[in-house]
């Protein structure tokens, strides 16, 4: 089962008004959250290769507010629709062999993709939970570089590590910490000076390391699950900056 898939069967077995995991958000929030991403890549990338000048990507209050008062069944509707478009248009960039910005990260047809897979990935886990299905998606290595790449870059997203990091005030300069999987390449997050993260190709004993899985790793560098950060081997002064940082 794809990502796609995976996330429809979750949909389906939820009504509009449950709650999720995200904050403050029903289902229909969810949905309508995807439906004016969706709507919002197409159109950046059609107006790319159209030639139309480039703008910065709508914040999401305002892309999302035509969505959040549609009835339950058109938001479903516009949801398959504005996904749909959102195929097409990466399939068009693909054949252009062009990128796009997008809320400050440059991606090709190939980013498009794989973004478009971690949102469905996390959104499913905000709709089902853990399961095995969500345990397999969320781990996938490519979906945790795009996650250090996008993070690192989208600024304006308040999940992004610049937004977290200035909410960490106990953070000196030089402050960082790995975040370690089994049989997975090492995640370093930068607090100080310039809030980004990298993965490295050899483990480093050099900074703090809060221990995870490959699926909560993923939710962790999303601000999402931070009560699952194994701190065992953190300092309890490394701990409060590191807290700080995996809340959102």
């Amino acid at each position: 089962m794809d990502e796609r898939d995976a996330f429809l069967a979750a949909l389906l077995k939820r009504k509009a008004e449950d709650p999720t995991a995200c904050r403050a958000w029903r289902v229909r929030d969810l949905v309508a959250h995807l439906t004016a991403g969706a709507r919002e890549e197409a159109d950046l990338i059609q107006d790319a290769l159209a030639g139309r000048a480039s703008r910065p990507t709508r914040e999401f209050t305002e892309r999302e507010r035509a969505y959040r008062t549609l009835e339950y069944t058109a938001l479903l509707s516009a949801l398959a629709q504005q996904g749909q478009r959102l195929q097409e248009a990466i399939a068009a960039l693909d054949r252009a062999g062009a990128q796009v910005n997008f809320t400050g990260a440059v991606l090709d047809a190939a980013g498009f993709r794989t973004h478009t897979r971690s949102e469905l990935s996390l959104h499913r886990w905000d709709l089902a939970g853990d399961d095995e299905t969500g345990h397999r998606l969320l781990e996938q290595p490519d979906l945790t570089a795009h996650a250090v790449k996008v993070l690192s870059t989208m600024h304006t997203l308040q999940e992004s590590f610049r937004s977290r990091a200035a909410r960490v005030a106990a953070a000196p300069d030089g402050s960082a910490f790995v975040l370690r999987s089994p049989d997975r390449p090492d995640v370093l997050v930068r607090l100080r000076p310039d809030a980004t993260a990298s993965i490295l190709p050899t483990p480093t004993s050099d900074h703090p390391v809060v221990a995870c899985t490959a699926a909560d790793r993923l939710l962790l560098l999303w601000g999402r699950a931070s009560e699952r950060a194994d701190l065992s081997d953190v300092t309890t002064a490394q701990a409060g900056p590191i807290t700080a940082f995996l809340q959102v």
